[in-house]
């Protein structure tokens, strides 16, 4: 299974996707893209599914209160980066 890292080596970092202490796992890109604005950190994508793209961020101790936030309709963050985000998300999905 290949998946795109985007730290700046040029060796390709291994990320198990089992990891849930460490790591969380997300289809949905408009979660991550909210994440992002968070300063949550893209790990890399898995692209192993034709039609699905796995998104992998590195977990912080407040993640799952991020994610109810945003599932309870009571997130807030910049509409301008958040589209930034977005766009960049694309970007890295179909460059790769």
């Amino acid at each position: 299974m290949t998946q795109h890292t985007f730290d700046q080596s040029t060796e390709p970092t291994y990320v198990p996707l089992d990891d849930t202490d460490n790591h969380f796992y997300s289809h949905d890109i408009g979660l991550v893209a909210y994440l992002l604005c968070l300063d949550f950190e893209l790990v890399c994508l898995d692209k192993a599914l034709r039609n699905k793209v796995l998104f992998i961020l590195k977990k912080k101790s407040y993640i799952d209160a991020e994610i109810k936030k945003y599932w309870d309709f009571k997130s807030s963050v910049d509409a301008q980066t958040y589209f930034n985000q977005i766009k960049r998300l694309k970007n890295q999905i179909f460059s790769s």
